[in-house]
C-alpha cells in the first residue's frame, strides 16, 4: 500500500496544503481508501482556513464598529494672534425671486387677480347674480386688454373674493377703477367674515362715464383669516370694473410690505438681496413694473406656474425694501443674447437706477417718487444661461458686450457673471474666465444638493469644486475675480437635514472667504399651497409663517457673524483620556480613527478682539465633542461664554401650527482657555466668547 502523508496539526491550523503523492493501481482497494482519507482531511483543512478568516474579519469588524459607534472628538486650536483671513459679510446674503408667490406674499396687497386679465376672474373671483350678470369684456384699461362688466336689470350682481386676512383694530383702504356704461347702478364694497357676517361696508360712488378711481376705507372689528371682499351692484345698468386694491392703511403709508414677513427677512440681517431672479430675471420686463400700479402691465409668471402678476412689486418697491433693511441690492439683468435693442433695454434699467435726475431715466425715476439715484453697486448678467442652450463661448460674448457697457454706465459697480450651474461643470467657468475675465468682477455659481441623504457628504463635494475653481482663477490671467454662490441649499426638503446642510455650507463659505465674497440660498420665501418641489427658508400662508430649518441655522449664524477668520477643523478622532495631548503633543501624536464627514467647525473673531465665535455642526446620530484651546497674547483674563444649540431628528420640521419646533437652546459655560463643548446627535452649535476687558 503506498504511503500517504496527511496534514499535521500545525498545517491544519494554518490551513496549508501539504504535498501528497498517491499512486493508484486498478483493483487496489487500499489505494481507494487512502484517497478518500486524503479528501476528508483536505476538507477539514479548508474549513479550518475559512474559520480562521471569519474570526479575523469578525475581530476587525468588531474593532471598527467599536470605534465607529464611539463618540469622537474634534480639535480646534484658536490662536488670536494669527490672522488667517477675512470673512466677508456677503456670505449671508439673500435671494428674492418671483416664484411660488414669494413676492406676492411679502407685498401687502390683499386682492389677487386685481386687473381681470388672463384667467384672473375664473381663478380668484366668484360671481352671484339675481336678474344680472358678471362677465369679462374685451375693453382696454390702461395697459390691460380686459375688464369686468357688471350689469343688472332691476336686480343685483356680486363678485366675491375669499381668503383675505383682516385683522381686528386696523383700518383698511384701497380703490376700485369703475367706468359707468348705462343706467345708474348703486355700487358698494362689502367686507364679510368667513361666516358671511358683515364686517364693513363702503359706497363706491361714480360720476360721468369715464374711467375713475373710486377710493374706499373701513375699520375692521374682528380678525378673520378667511374674510371676503364683495363688489356689489344693485339696480339697472352696466358698469366696467378694473384694478382693485386693498391694504392695511398703515402698511400702504409705510412701504406696502407685510410686517411679519418683512421682520422674518430682516432678522436674517442680509448684507445684500438678489432680485428679481433667478430664471424669472431672464423674462422680466422692468419697464412694465414702474409707475402707477393701475398702469402696470399684466405678466403671468409663465416660468414658475403661470400665476397672475401685475408687477406691483417692481423696481422702486424693491429698492424701498432694501432701504428699510439697510441692505445692498443685486440687480439681475435679462441678457440672453446680444441683440442691440435687448442690450439697450437692460442698460436703460441701469440708467434708471443710477443716473442723476437731470437725465431722461433719472427724470422718470424722480417722477416715480425717488429723485436721488439709487447707486446700485452690483449687477448680474442674466441667470443660468445654459438654460437657453447657450454655450460658455456664446455666453462669454454676451458678458463682453454687457460688461463693457456696464463699465461705462456704472463704473463703480461690481459686475457678476454666471458661473457653472453644476459642481462638475468646471469647463463652463474656466472658459468664461479665460474669454470674458476682463469684463466682470465676480463669478456667480450655483450649488444645489438634490439628494436629501447627502446633507453631510455633499458639503465636502461642494467645497472641493470651489477650491478647484478658486485655484484656477488664481492662476489665470484674471486673479482679481472673486467667487460667489448665488443659489444653494438642500433643495428637496426643509426638515432638519436642510439645517445641518446649511450649517456645513456656511462654515465652508466662511473658510473660503475672502476669495468667496457673496452667497445667498434659494428659495427665500414661498406660499405653503404652491408647488412643493422647491423648498424654502420662509413658508407663509395669508396670515402667518414658519421657518424652514435652513432659516433657523442661517439666522443663528448671521446673528453671530465675526469678520476675522481664525481657525477651522473637520472630522473627528478617537477620544483620548488625556485630552490635553491633542494640543500639547500634536507634533508627535498619531491621529487615530479619524472619520471624515462627521463634524465641521470654524472660529472667527471681531476686529476689536472682544469676541471669538465658534460655529460647529455634528452630522452624526451620536454625540461628539469639540475641544477648543484658546491662545494668543490678547486673550482676556475674564470673559462670558454663551452657547446656542440647535438639535432635532433628521426629519423634524417646523409648521404653521408649530413654528418654533426647532429653536436654539442657550446655556452659559465657564470661561477657560480649554473649552469642552458636547454636541448632541445631529446638532448645530454657536459658542460666543465675549471679553469683559481687553488686555492691552
Amino acid at each position: 500500500m503506498p504511503r500517504t502523508r496527511l496534514p499535521g496539526d500545525r498545517a491544519a491550523r494554518l490551513g496549508q496544503r501539504m504535498p501528497t503523492r498517491i499512486r493508484w493501481v486498478p483493483g487496489d482497494v487500499s489505494c481507494l481508501c487512502a484517497k478518500a482519507s486524503f479528501q476528508r482531511h483536505k476538507r477539514i483543512a479548508c474549513l479550518a482556513h475559512i474559520f480562521i478568516l471569519v474570526i479575523c474579519l469578525f475581530s476587525q469588524t468588531t474593532n471598527a464598529s467599536k470605534y465607529t459607534n464611539t463618540p469622537g472628538v474634534a480639535v480646534l486650536l484658536v490662536d488670536t494672534d494669527r490672522n488667517a483671513g477675512k470673512v466677508e459679510a456677503g456670505i449671508y446674503g439673500q435671494f428674492l425671486e418671483h416664484i411660488n408667490h414669494s413676492v406676492e406674499g411679502l407685498f401687502a396687497e390683499q386682492i389677487q387677480g386685481r386687473g381681470f386679465e388672463g384667467k384672473d376672474f375664473e381663478t380668484y373671483w366668484k360671481p352671484f347674480a339675481e336678474n344680472g350678470s358678471a362677465s369679462i369684456a374685451n375693453v382696454k384699461f390702461e395697459n390691460g386688454e380686459k375688464s369686468l362688466r357688471l350689469q343688472a336689470a332691476s336686480g343685483s350682481v356680486v363678485v366675491r373674493q375669499s381668503g383675505i386676512y383682516l385683522q381686528q383694530g386696523f383700518d383698511y383702504n384701497g380703490s376700485v377703477w369703475l367706468k359707468p356704461e348705462t343706467g345708474a347702478l348703486q355700487i358698494k364694497l362689502l367686507a364679510k367674515d368667513s361666516g358671511g357676517n358683515l364686517l364693513a361696508t363702503s359706497p363706491l360712488r361714480t360720476s360721468g362715464t369715464s374711467w375713475q378711481e373710486v377710493a374706499f376705507s373701513f375699520s375692521n372689528p374682528r380678525t378673520d383669516a378667511n374674510s371676503a371682499i364683495e363688489i356689489v351692484a344693485n339696480g339697472t345698468g352696466a358698469v366696467l370694473v378694473d384694478y382693485c386694491s386693498l391694504m392695511r392703511a398703515d402698511l400702504r403709508r409705510n412701504g406696502m410690505l407685510r410686517p411679519d414677513l418683512l421682520a422674518a427677512l430682516g432678522d436674517l440681517k442680509p448684507p445684500f438681496i438678489r432680485w428679481p431672479g433667478g430664471s424669472f430675471a431672464s423674462t422680466y420686463f422692468w419697464k412694465d413694473g414702474i409707475g402707477p400700479f393701475a398702469a402696470r402691465k399684466y405678466h403671468p409668471n409663465e416660468i414658475w406656474g403661470g400665476y397672475s402678476d401685475y408687477y406691483s412689486f417692481g423696481t422702486d418697491e424693491f429698492m424701498a425694501l432694501c432701504r428699510q433693511l439697510n441692505t445692498e441690492p443685486l440687480i439681475v439683468l435679462s441678457a440672453t443674447d446680444t441683440d442691440p435693442a435687448r442690450v439697450q433695454y437692460a442698460m436703460d434699467w441701469v440708467h434708471y437706477l443710477n443716473d442723476p435726475p437731470t437725465t431722461k431715466w433719472g427724470e422718470m425715476r424722480a417722477a416715480n417718487g425717488h429723485r436721488q439715484p439709487y447707486n446700485v453697486k452690483y449687477f448680474q448678467i442674466d441667470n443660468e444661461p445654459m438654460n437657453f442652450k447657450l454655450t460658455p463661448e456664446r455666453y462669454a460674448e454676451i458678458v463682453n458686450v454687457y460688461g463693457k457697457q456696464l463699465r461705462q454706465i456704472a463704473p463703480q459697480a461690481k459686475i457678476v457673471a454666471c458661473g457653472q450651474k453644476r459642481s462638475n461643470d468646471m469647463q463652463w467657468s474656466e472658459k468664461l474666465v479665460d474669454i470674458a475675465g476682463d469684463n466682470f468682477d465676480i463669478l456667480g455659481t450655483h450649488n444645489y444638493e438634490y439628494e436629501n441623504d447627502n446633507f453631510a457628504t455633499s458639503v465636502q463635494r461642494i467645497q472641493d469644486y470651489l477650491v478647484k475653481l478658486r485655484d484656477y482663477i488664481s492662476a489665470s490671467r484674471h486673479p482679481q475675480i472673486r467667487l460667489a454662490v448665488l443659489e444653494w441649499s438642500l433643495c428637496r426638503t426643509y426638515d432638519w437635514r436642510a439645517g445641518l446642510h446649511a450649517a456645513g455650507i456656511l462654515i465652508t463659505y466662511e473658510k473660503l472667504s475672502p476669495a468667496l465674497t457673496m452667497s445667498c440660498p434659494a428659495l427665500l420665501m414661498r406660499n405653503t399651497t404652491d408647488n412643493p418641489e422647491w423648498r424654502a427658508w420662509i413658508y407663509h400662508d395669508n396670515a402667518s409663517w414658519f421657518p424652514g430649518s435652513g432659516y433657523v441655522v442661517e439666522k443663528l449664524f448671521s446673528e453671530h457673524y465675526a469678520e476675522k477668520y481664525l481657525a477651522s477643523t473637520s472630522g473627528t478622532f478617537r477620544d483620548n483620556p488625556d485630552r490635553n495631548s491633542f494640543f500639547d503633543d500634536i507634533s508627535q501624536m498619531k491621529p487615530q480613527a479619524w472619520k471624515t464627514g462627521t463634524f465641521d467647525a470654524i472660529a472667527t473673531g471681531s476686529v476689536d478682539g472682544r469676541r471669538i465665535v465658534v460655529k460647529a455642526v455634528n452630522y452624526e446620530g451620536q454625540p461628539n465633542t469639540l475641544l477648543v484651546r484658546l491662545q494668543g497674547s490678547a486673550l482676556p483674563e475674564k470673559a462670558a461664554v454663551q452657547t446656542y444649540t440647535l438639535s432635532a431628528g433628521l426629519t423634524d420640521a417646523a409648521s404653521i401650527e408649530r413654528p418654533d419646533k426647532i429653536r436654539p437652546v442657550e446655556t452659559t459655560v465657564p470661561y477657560s482657555r480649554n473649552l469642552t463643548i458636547e454636541l448632541p446627535p445631529y446638532a448645530v452649535s454657536v459658542i460666543e466668547i465675549v471679553a469683559n476687558e481687553i488686555r492691552k
